[in-house]
């Protein structure tokens, strides 16, 4: 039998040593994120997490910015941090066409560039994202990506609107007809004033933004061939930047891939069919171009640049009339670009 003095000493030594295991334990759990996560309730959880990426999908939109991430083709898709699918900051709900089909394209996003571009976190979850698209005649278009929905998951909706890039469509005008039918050489300029197109005080869902949206312009050339059985030559395709601080010419030639087909950055169709920049092409019927942000984002544009697009015709021989009448310079602004009107959708996002 111990002595009732040695009853107390032990009593202190196990309050110590509980005392030290505890805090040892508390450091540990502490200094280990996410280590229970597992054992939380997965419901809410995921409901929160969906939620969560529902917000960042229409109410950012994504990083980088300039150029946007969406302009990334699969050698540079490393560069894109964020996926976000809105127009801007200041238009939550408003998402960009160019946004949402890069989302939805088929074999370009792994599982896991969606889990660290837009769901985050460190569980490894699996996800549904769809967009139901309203068109024209009362049909919508379904965009869909995933896996196939379980029993239970966490879930989110949002009514948003989606804004297409305008198109410049080019008729007949006698404001871009040549006055003297023999003269030499034709050139058919498209000019965009980015002071103009991107004024502040119109809303950017509304907004032409060639920084962020393929510029469209298609010429119907069949109005001013001469004859309507001959075909017009078209010499090139050529940008040029309006600089402020040169004395005329004060419009430079900008160095580009003309010879390059490169989808990412230019589509041109000639005849119905695609072509390269590359001198000498013979065209009837019509011509159409876009360019896509990647290519502006080349020509280090600023919110005072002015960029031409140059169409030059002219025919092989030097005596020879030429083809076509067209000739001057068209306007790409909000007078001339048709912007078609949003289009009413629902994302929606399970997350599990």
């Amino acid at each position: 039998m111990r002595p009732e003095s040695e009853d107390g000493v032990m009593s202190l030594d196990f309050l110590a040593g509980f005392t030290i295991f505890m805090l040892a334990l508390i450091m540990v759990v502490s200094m280990v994120p996410g280590l229970l996560a597992g054992l939380e309730s997965s419901g809410i959880d995921y409901d929160a997490v969906a939620y969560r990426t529902g917000v960042i999908l229409v109410e950012d939109p994504g990083w980088p910015v300039y150029p946007p991430w969406e302009m990334n083709d699969a050698s540079h898709k490393g560069e894109i941090q964020r996926i976000g699918l809105a127009v801007s900051k200041e238009t939550p709900n408003v998402l960009l066409s160019t946004k949402v089909d890069k989302l939805f394209e088929a074999g370009f996003f792994a599982p896991e560039d969606y889990r660290n571009k837009a769901i985050f976190g460190d569980i490894p979850y699996s996800y549904n994202f769809s967009l139901n698209i309203s068109q024209a005649g009362g049909n919508y278009e379904l965009k869909q990506t995933g896996s196939p929905l379980p029993p239970g998951y966490g879930y989110i909706r949002r009514v948003v609107k989606i804004k297409e890039p305008g198109v410049a469509n080019v008729g007949y005008s006698n404001s871009y007809t040549a006055a003297d039918p023999l003269s030499p050489a034709r050139t058919f300029t498209i000019r965009l004033d980015f002071n103009q197109l991107l004024d502040p005080k119109r809303g950017p869902a509304y907004r032409i933004d060639p920084r962020t949206e393929p510029v469209t312009v298609k010429i119907d050339l069949d109005n001013y061939l001469v004859s309507p059985h001959a075909e017009a030559t078209l010499q090139n395709v050529t940008f040029w930047k309006m600089d402020p601080t040169r004395p005329n010419p004060r419009f430079t030639r900008i160095p580009f891939s003309y010879n390059d087909m490169d989808s990412n950055l230019y589509t041109l169709t000639l005849n119905s069919g695609p072509s390269n920049l590359v001198p000498a092409q013979p065209v009837r019927g019509s011509i159409a171009l876009e360019l896509q942000p990647a290519a502006t984002s080349q020509f280090t544009l600023d919110q005072n640049s002015i960029l031409d697009i140059r169409f030059a015709f002219q025919e092989a021989a030097e005596d020879e009339p030429q083809h076509t009448s067209i000739n001057g310079t068209y306007l790409y602004d909000y007078g001339n670009v048709d912007l078609p009107p949003l289009k009413i959708g629902v994302l929606e996002v399970a997350i599990w």
